[in-house]
């Protein structure tokens, strides 16, 4: 079916492909696009080596290593014939430390290098031998002893709920400032088009067959649609490294946390792009741009503010009402859905008011965009556009 020839459709449209075809045309959008999925694999990759166990090497010398008990977790024991073996060992760095027997004593060797972690477990193996030593010479039954402490032993029960962890809220707040940096970025980018095309007087030439909130739909559209484009890739790269190191990746957000930070994505970037569109507007001359850019700013540093604020407890009674209020929910919700702290039922509801939120704001840049894109000269104020 065709689109009618001066239809609200064929204008926006016409807007739409002009602004995707300068944005696919550009070799700076697959060079970001490129960089930020090599930023995902090498961050992924970072956790992925961050949270690998590490294995710490201790020398045991002068008794069978079965004598020392079981190895503590993370340790390897190895074998060494007496004391100067395993001193020598330990200077070279071929261990870690080491536990050598020489009679009826124990003794620990280490460096001043040597891991908090190595050393200690070397002293629970001097301690594991010296203790079997004396219950041998006491002539105490340790088959029997160990199976009474294993019938009394503590076992682990976990109480209350379990909030994230540490690696699950960094991952979910690296998520939330990407987000961040896409919004400023890509509203400024539909700010600047704005001022360009004013600056140049193409918008006379525009708005000689297109009304004005035509035009803005258009450009926010094709601006937004880049945007996406490279939010889905970017949600891809970290699906696509999830699959990679899935051993280690439980941190990450999960694929389902990622499409619903990409949608809430698309809902804020629509409420903040038509007021960086209606910013623009209001100068004729690039320079002037930042200073009427500045309210739209601190708007949009708000939530990244109340985000970092409420990262401490997600769980708090004001989290629980800010995350509905626009446009705190457009951070705070894909921040609480990355570490699976609400359902998407508090997610419907929290689109509603933000996409409530969005119409108003749609409707206040369009009066603001009307009444200063053909005002040349000095910068128009936001209360004159609104009042004209």
């Amino acid at each position: 079916m065709s689109i009618p020839a001066n239809s609200t459709l064929s204008d926006v449209w016409l807007v739409y492909r002009r602004e995707i075809d300068a944005r696919l045309k550009s070799k700076g959008y697959f060079i970001g696009m490129l960089f930020m999925v090599i930023a995902v694999f090498g961050l992924v990759a970072g956790l992925y080596y961050a949270n690998a166990p590490k294995t710490h090497t201790v020398a045991v010398c002068g008794a069978p290593a079965k004598s020392f008990g079981p190895a503590p977790p993370g340790i390897r024991l190895s074998p060494c014939t007496g004391e100067v073996s395993g001193r020598d060992r330990v200077i070279d760095k071929d261990v870690d430390a080491a536990v050598t027997i020489t009679g009826s004593r124990a003794a620990v060797l280490s460096r001043s290098d040597t891991p908090a972690q190595a050393q200690a477990s070397a002293i629970t193996l001097a301690k594991a031998w010296a203790t079997q030593r004396a219950y041998d010479r006491q002539q105490v039954d340790t088959a029997a002893l160990r199976r009474d402490v294993a019938t009394a032993g503590p076992t682990l029960v976990n109480v209350g709920d379990n909030g994230p962890n540490g690696t699950e809220i960094g991952a979910a707040i690296s998520m939330v400032v990407v987000l961040f940096m896409q919004i400023i970025g890509q509203g400024s980018l539909v700010a600047q088009g704005v001022v360009e095309e004013k600056s140049t007087r193409v918008v006379e030439v525009l708005l000689a067959t297109l009304t004005p909130l035509r035009l803005m739909m258009g450009k926010v559209a094709g601006i937004g649609t880049a945007a996406v484009l490279q939010i889905a890739v970017l949600v891809a790269a970290v699906v696509g490294a999830r699959a990679m190191f899935q051993d280690r990746a439980e941190g990450l957000p999960s694929t389902a946390a990622l499409i619903s930070a990409a949608l809430w994505f698309l809902l804020t970037f629509t409420l903040f792009a038509y007021l960086f569109a209606a910013a623009g507007s209001l100068v004729s001359r690039p320079e002037d741009l930042q200073s009427v850019l500045m309210p739209v700013m601190v708007l949009a540093l708000a939530p990244v503010g109340v985000a970092a604020a409420a990262a401490g407890d997600l769980n708090a009674d004001w989290v629980g009402i800010v995350q509905y209020i626009p446009p705190f929910s457009g951070l705070l919700m894909p921040l609480q859905a990355s570490v699976s702290n609400v359902s998407l039922l508090q997610q419907l509801a929290a689109a509603a008011l933000m996409a409530a939120a969005t119409s108003g704001c749609v409707w206040l840049a369009a009066r603001v965009y009307a009444n200063s894109i053909l005002k040349i000269g000095s910068a128009v104020r936001w209360r004159h556009a609104l009042a004209a």
